[in-house]
């Protein structure tokens, strides 16, 4: 019964990646997809090594590719009832949050940002990453 539970999370975080995803590879000019797909590779080793408050911040305006992850982010935070739905400041939720919360959607991320680095590599296949 736990297994399907686990099952069940690790489908939606697979959904919603292949939706942001697509969305970005049918709506968005090539060198948006660049960036998008970069960051999405960067992003977890980032969140690792600066803390999700910090690379949060970073991306938040970065440019068009990096804020389309930010914007991804947002909603899956907020489908996930982690944030106040309708809340666009991120940054601002996730730095006033205990502790604890910190910590779970830190590990929620990154949960998710693999799934988003792998949809992005498959659908991306063609699109040439920025260095």
């Amino acid at each position: 019964m736990a297994g399907s539970k686990i099952k069940s999370i690790e489908q939606e975080r697979a959904k919603a990646a292949y939706d942001f995803v697509k969305s970005v590879v049918y709506d968005e000019p090539d060198e948006v997809k660049k960036k998008y797909k970069s960051g999405a590779k960067k992003l977890p080793v980032l969140v690792k090594t600066n803390g999700l408050g910090q690379s949060l911040a970073f991306i938040r305006n970065r440019d068009k590719g990096w804020e389309k992850i930010y914007q991804h982010l947002t909603t899956w935070f907020q489908t996930k009832a982690m944030i106040p739905s309708g809340e666009p400041d991120l940054v601002g939720e996730v730095i006033k949050m205990e502790s604890n919360d910190y910590r779970q959607v830190t590990l929620e991320c990154i949960a998710f940002l693999t799934w988003l680095r792998r949809v992005a590599d498959g659908l991306m296949e063609d699109v040439e990453e920025e260095i």
